[in-house]
């Protein structure tokens, strides 16, 4: 019996980008800069619409949108959520659109 890879040639093998720290493929993990999204006590006095608008724009749960608009009516203002800065820009826009006050800042 012959050995079963005696004949087969050497193939020489590429690093492996994934594992390989040096390699120029592989980028190196840098975070994006994020932002807050401020919801600030707004003139509108129907709290339920800022609870209704928190729940549909956010997809929050009505208690979660509720605390929200208690923070933002008695502190004045209530982070609503944390993201990268076309996404903050977007609920920003959203949020304006409903009539609410609503402020960008860095995290």
């Amino acid at each position: 019996m012959s050995q079963p890879n005696a004949e087969r040639p050497d193939v020489p093998r590429l690093p492996n980008p994934l594992h390989a720290n040096h390699s120029p493929l592989v980028k190196k993990n840098r975070k994006l800069p994020t932002f807050k999204v401020v919801l600030l006590q707004s003139a509108i006095d129907d709290l339920m619409f800022v609870v209704r608008s928190v729940m549909e724009l956010t997809r929050f749960p009505r208690a979660e949108a509720t605390h929200k608009m208690w923070e933002a009516y008695h502190c004045g203002r209530s982070v609503i959520l944390t993201t990268y800065l076309e996404r903050a820009e977007l609920y920003v826009e959203q949020f304006a659109g409903k009539g609410l006050s609503v402020a960008l800042e860095p995290a």
